[in-house]
């Protein structure tokens, strides 16, 4: 029946499924994926479904697995620059690994703390001998441990997790 057609008549489905030698549910397919330009002759359509088939054979068409594979291997490339440059700034000493900033941050607590401690008994230590009297340190140390949380309060959460506390007055950190 295909030879009964005019390549200038306006194209159906069905005729063009018989023109090309395809079903047409397949040609049913590529009309809803907007292949064909609605309303066009056979000749339109036979002609973009040539380019679509060449197309097809060039490896042009983008399809979904080709989109799934170009965006992975996107991702990956990003993925080792992004790597490369943490390496480099490692290198040079721009960024730090977590655990050394842990240490720094322990370190630092730790010596504020004992600055605090030493400073709050020198002070006391000066009231007693300028006043000669004796300080009562119990009723100070509920102060002293809310002073010694606001200075290390990293080191003191991490030593509760553990069992520990803040020191009191009496012992340096």
């Amino acid at each position: 029946m295909a030879e009964n057609l005019s390549l200038d008549d306006q194209a159906t489905q069905s005729g063009f499924a018989r023109l090309v030698g395809a079903s047409q549910p397949a040609i049913s397919k590529h009309y809803k994926a907007q292949l064909f330009t609605e309303g066009a002759s056979f000749r339109v359509w036979l002609h973009e479904y040539c380019e679509r088939l060449r197309t097809e054979a060039a490896g042009r068409q983008a399809n979904e697995a080709r989109n799934r594979r170009d965006m992975a291997q996107a991702i990956e490339s990003e993925a080792n620059a992004q790597l490369k440059m943490r390496e480099l700034y490692r290198q040079d000493e721009l960024i730090l690994d977590i655990e050394s900033v842990r240490k720094a941050m322990v370190e630092w607590s730790t010596i504020g703390k004992n600055e605090f401690i030493g400073a709050v008994e020198s002070i006391l230590i000066a009231i007693e001998s300028q006043h000669a009297i004796t300080v009562d340190r119990e009723p100070l140390q509920s102060d002293i441990d809310a002073a010694l949380k606001a200075i290390g309060s990293y080191q003191i959460e991490s030593e509760e997790a553990g069992g520990g506390g803040a020191p009191s007055l009496d012992t340096a950190a």
